[in-house]
């Protein structure tokens, strides 16, 4: 699934008529809970992130280009 299709299915699930408190306090319990699982899951999402780097030429293009 694309990110945009995630994305829209994700939107479809929000509640389009609700008031300007609720959606404050929706969001603000979203990003709670974002902060509790990336505290909770620090170590593995450092160690996949890590293991799907990708490399860098340490050469800038510019300096591979050649004339």
């Amino acid at each position: 699934m694309k990110d945009d299709e995630m994305t829209g299915e994700m939107l479809r699930m929000l509640p389009s008529h609700i008031s300007d408190e609720s959606a404050v306090v929706l969001c603000n319990f979203l990003v709670e809970l974002s902060m509790a699982a990336e505290n909770r899951y620090f170590c593995k999402i450092r160690r996949y992130r890590e293991k799907n780097r990708t490399t860098v030429d340490p050469d800038p293009l510019w300096r591979n280009h050649r004339d």
